[in-house]
């Protein structure tokens, strides 16, 4: 979550954009005491600088720790003596980098930092498939997800699917290897063929055709048993939009809303339009598929909770409780509560979750619990080959402090708690062993999403 005071929950591992799709951060390898050890030394290097304007050169450098001078000295010699010049921006673009002590911290440039803004924004451009971080790259490419309202998206082309082929047209299709995707679909301009299906083998695979071009994103999906909706369109402020595909599966009380992440401009508002749309359809219960959705920002996860505080008492109640190394407490309070605007006393919600359900989304499931829009035995998790059903477990914060030349670094300064047990899930996450479902099924999704399959003749059977 977000401070800029930005306090935002950030990223859990997610699914790698591909080529043509706007990346959002890897995760930095952790550095441990090295890191802090230099990020120390970093600092000793601008008290230098300062150091010159106040008191003079060689009185503070004689003041300064010994590692600090150490790294001064190293950095001149690499200067002076490297084999091959030394691009300075690069020199200290990897001094920042040494500064992430742990996967979620980061140093932003400023060009980073404006594209990372915009990004958050749902303003994207690309194809909008992404692929999992983890995909080997001499394998078949293998499609995680796919951004809603995206080119991929309007094509028709599904999360679980393998890019079995891709070309300029269909006459020139060729490989559906992962690398080769990859080094054919990065920075392409205008419309080119990708073969997909859900079956390795080809056996049920379709010709698409896509193209990288710019897209407001949305993170919002409804469907019921007679309908879905998307939100659609072409500028920045997206209309739902009757798609014909109801969901299977699903009796007449009842609604699936799919919620990708807590970012987006538009977020709150599209959340609301299809709690109204829940509403006027006559649904009063409500399958959440949190499933992979990372995190985002703590105002958008303020926005949407505040519509399932059922037992709120406040008239500002309370979101989540933060806690900095200090021990001090900060609770972070939503505008107000309107569940009964949606739902009725006996409306059952039900979460879907995965190892990837994370951050955000993981206070957002304390707020349906500590406020009783729901119970552990309503969550269902993904089990894996091993046995484990699990959220991803990360109940830490970081903060954004902006530099004066439009950086940016995002820290990690704060562990975060549920609202009313100030539970903190980080390590651990939503469990089994809570009284969460656990739900056998593959990680990557497949033709007709057995998993959520599973989870409809549970609750809608």
């Amino acid at each position: 979550m977000e401070n800029n005071e930005r306090d935002e929950f950030f990223d859990s591992p997610t699914p790698e954009p591909a080529a043509t799709s706007p990346a959002p951060e890897p995760a930095p390898k952790k550095n441990g005491g090295k890191g802090l050890r230099i990020a120390c030394i970093v600092l000793g290097a601008a008290i230098i600088f300062v150091a010159a304007f106040l008191g003079g050169w060689y009185g503070q450098y004689n003041t300064l720790d010994e590692e600090v001078r150490t790294y001064l000295w190293a950095k001149s010699v690499l200067e002076d003596n490297y084999y091959q010049p030394i691009e300075e921006g690069e020199l200290y673009q990897n001094m920042f980098d040494s500064l992430a002590i742990d996967p979620y911290t980061r140093f932003y440039s400023g060009t980073e930092y404006s594209d990372y803004l915009t990004e958050s924004a749902g303003e994207m451009r690309g194809t909008g498939i992404y692929f999992f971080v983890g995909q080997n790259q001499n394998d078949t490419a293998h499609i995680f997800s796919v951004a809603e309202n995206s080119p991929a998206s309007f094509a028709g082309i599904e999360a679980g699917m393998y890019i079995l082929a891709f070309g300029e047209n269909e006459t020139s299709l060729t490989s559906g290897v992962y690398a080769d995707y990859r080094a054919f679909a990065t920075n392409r301009e205008g419309e080119f063929v990708v073969r997909c299906g859900f079956q390795k083998d080809g056996s049920d695979a379709r010709n698409f055709t896509v193209e990288r071009k710019e897209y407001q994103t949305s993170y919002l999906y409804y469907r019921d048993s007679e309908a879905g909706f998307r939100f659609r369109g072409e500028g920045s402020v997206l209309q739902l939009t009757e798609t014909k595909e109801p969901l299977a599966g699903l009796d007449e009380k009842t609604a699936y809303l799919r919620f990708d992440e807590f970012n987006g401009n538009n977020t709150p508002d599209e959340f609301i339009a299809v709690l109204q749309k829940m509403k006027e359809r006559g649904r009063t219960d409500l399958i959440l598929d949190l499933r992979s959705n990372g995190g985002g920002n703590v105002a958008i996860l303020g926005s949407v909770a505040s519509h399932f505080m059922k037992n709120a008492t406040q008239s500002k109640p309370t979101l989540m409780i933060s806690k900095a190394r200090s021990g001090h407490k900060t609770s972070y309070v939503c505008s107000g509560s309107d569940f009964y605007d949606y739902f009725t006393e006996s409306s059952r919600i039900t979460v879907l979750a995965d190892e990837y359900t994370a951050s955000a989304s993981e206070c957002f499931l304390g707020v349906l619990i500590d406020y009783g829009a729901c119970s552990y035995s309503d969550i269902y998790l993904r089990e894996d080959e091993n046995g484990t059903a699990k959220t991803f477990g990360k109940g830490i914060m970081q903060t954004q402090f902006e530099g004066p030349d439009g950086s940016a670094m995002k820290l990690t300064t704060a562990t975060v708690h549920w609202p009313i047990s100030e539970r903190c899930i980080h390590d651990v996450g939503v469990t089994v062993a809570d009284g969460a479902n656990p739900v056998p099924s593959p990680f990557y999704r497949t033709a007709g999403d057995p998993m959520l399959t599973a989870v409809l003749a549970k609750v809608c059977g």
